[in-house]
């Protein structure tokens, strides 16, 4: 029995589905790792994050059943942070979890826990743990979206400064959106790397003496990174 060959219309077809079976095998290879990010508070960091992390994981929702990325609000101290995160591992419940992110601020905790957390998490080599603290909180990298801040006065003038761009709530659902639809998300990087690089050149690297400084810019950046890949 002869085969008889195929039209050229069949062959378009047969075409057409390598190429899309193709592109989603590259799109899964570009999947962000599991991520879980772990947050000293349980409604501003949380609520603004989820703003950003919806955005991920919806873009990769038809190739993937699972969030690869996800947001857990803890309410624990800064030296509860690592010790909790470790409790999860043991009991199998994040071990499938790649990359764990720290969120917390300076606010009034011994300046010894708030360095070391630091410290501890990124010495850790059975994990991959990163921090992105604020100090003092993270109303600075807020700020930052629509100035530049370099005084040492703390969270309430932070939301004092915010109030007269918008009305600032700390549960305030769309944060993230009214922030990048009001505010300059490159201004606010650009002013938070700024300040950093500033103390490391000074050689002050306690996180506790770097005021006012947060690293939410890094976490951001690699949020950012999954939405252009």
């Amino acid at each position: 029995m002869s085969l008889k060959p195929k039209k050229k219309s069949d062959l378009k077809k047969i075409e057409a589905k390598m190429k899309a079976k193709e592109s989603k095998m590259n799109t899964r290879a570009l999947l962000p790792p599991y991520t879980m990010i772990i947050s000293e508070g349980i409604k501003t960091e949380p609520i603004y994050l989820r703003g950003f992390v919806s955005r991920i994981n919806a873009r990769y929702k038809d190739i993937t059943k699972e969030n690869h990325i996800s947001v857990y609000g803890t309410g624990r101290n800064t030296n509860g942070l690592i010790r909790f995160v470790d409790k999860k591992i043991a009991h199998n419940e994040w071990k499938k979890y790649q990359k764990f992110w720290l969120v917390y601020d300076k606010d009034d905790f011994p300046l010894d826990n708030f360095d070391n957390t630091q410290f501890e998490a990124e010495s850790r080599t059975d994990i991959s743990m990163a921090v992105a603290w604020s100090n003092e909180s993270v109303e600075l990298w807020f700020l930052l979206h629509f100035q530049e801040y370099i005084s040492d006065n703390g969270r309430a003038q932070y939301i004092e400064l915010l109030n007269k761009y918008f009305d600032y709530s700390k549960t305030q659902e769309d944060l993230y959106d009214k922030l990048l639809e009001l505010g300059s998300y490159e201004a606010a990087k650009r002013r938070a790397k700024k300040a950093y690089k500033e103390c490391l050149d000074a050689g002050i690297n306690a996180p506790s003496t770097m005021v006012p400084v947060t690293r939410m810019f890094e976490l951001v950046e690699e949020l950012e990174s999954y939405l252009e890949a």
